[in-house]
């Protein structure tokens, strides 16, 4: 089952990246976001519509377009290997918006993951990259806001959350839509981008987040967030594969410090959840 969530994220990068090409960011995720939230709806039947939902959906939303816009100027690899910092920001955050006070595996994790983005980010700085560098990056923090927020509606039900949230991501993808038209706004209709929309809607949108859910049933929410550090590892190497672009040797070693330090900042919960295991 993880090898499935994990090929569906993987080549949700790659398509993503080739349908942006086609059409702006705005149009594509919107397009996206209403089909996945229509096949989540046919499944949970309701929406749930109230202030926390909302806000909720301004998070997703944000990084969304923030990560559709960083992928006009990043390959996927970087692209996923960027977004994966997520949990260092989520760790600072929390720290701000919820008053979690960071232990030391977290702390070290932190000064350790944010060494290897220094060193993966140096190659990135020259050119056109450097914007999608910080347009990622941004994405990773919304991400962080959304995975923090995300907490607080545990109590909802996960289908109808998520379908609710999906619909009103495609509502605000719309506004923004409008206000490119303008300025930025390119539509070029294709096979290829047909394909793209099919795939990050279905595949890499509604079935990627059922698997998701249904791995979070099946094993320990520790276990599965440590294993979908497998996808940048994954992406990268499927983009070598795939276009023959092989990462430079900065890029290589600040991947692997940056999952070093995610790994050692997860530490402790893993020890909780092995003592919670003897103990119970």
């Amino acid at each position: 089952m993880f090898a499935l969530y994990t090929t569906a994220s993987v080549f949700l990068y790659f398509f993503a990246k080739m349908g942006v090409s086609y059409t702006n960011p705005p149009t594509l995720m919107m397009i996206r976001y209403l089909i996945a939230g229509l096949i989540l709806v046919s499944i949970s039947r309701k929406f749930i519509i109230d202030k926390n939902v909302l806000i909720l959906s301004l998070f997703t939303t944000t990084s969304t377009l923030f990560w559709g816009y960083g992928l006009i100027y990043v390959s996927p690899a970087v692209s996923s290997v960027l977004s994966y910092t997520m949990p260092l920001f989520s760790i600072i955050l929390a720290t701000i918006i919820i008053k979690e006070v960071p232990n030391k595996y977290e702390i070290l994790g932190l000064i350790i993951g944010f060494s290897g983005l220094g060193i993966y980010g140096i190659p990135l700085l020259k050119g056109i990259t450097k914007i999608g560098m910080v347009l990622t990056i941004i994405n990773a923090i919304f991400w962080a806001l959304f995975s923090i927020y995300y907490r607080k509606l545990s109590k909802y039900d996960v289908i109808s959350l998520n379908a609710t949230q999906f619909i009103m991501g495609a509502i605000f993808m719309g506004i923004v839509d409008i206000f490119t038209l303008k300025d930025g706004f390119y539509f070029n209709p294709s096979l290829k981008l047909l394909e793209s929309i099919v795939y990050i809607s279905t595949i890499g949108g509604a079935f990627q987040f059922l698997t998701w859910n249904y791995l979070l049933k099946l094993e320990r929410v520790s276990k599965v967030t440590m294993l979908a550090y497998v996808i940048p590892i994954a992406t990268t190497i499927t983009q070598v594969l795939l276009y023959k672009i092989v990462p430079k040797s900065l890029e290589i070693i600040g991947l692997i410090i940056m999952i070093i330090g995610v790994i050692i900042s997860r530490s402790n919960i893993i020890n909780i959840n092995k003592n919670h295991n003897k103990m119970s």
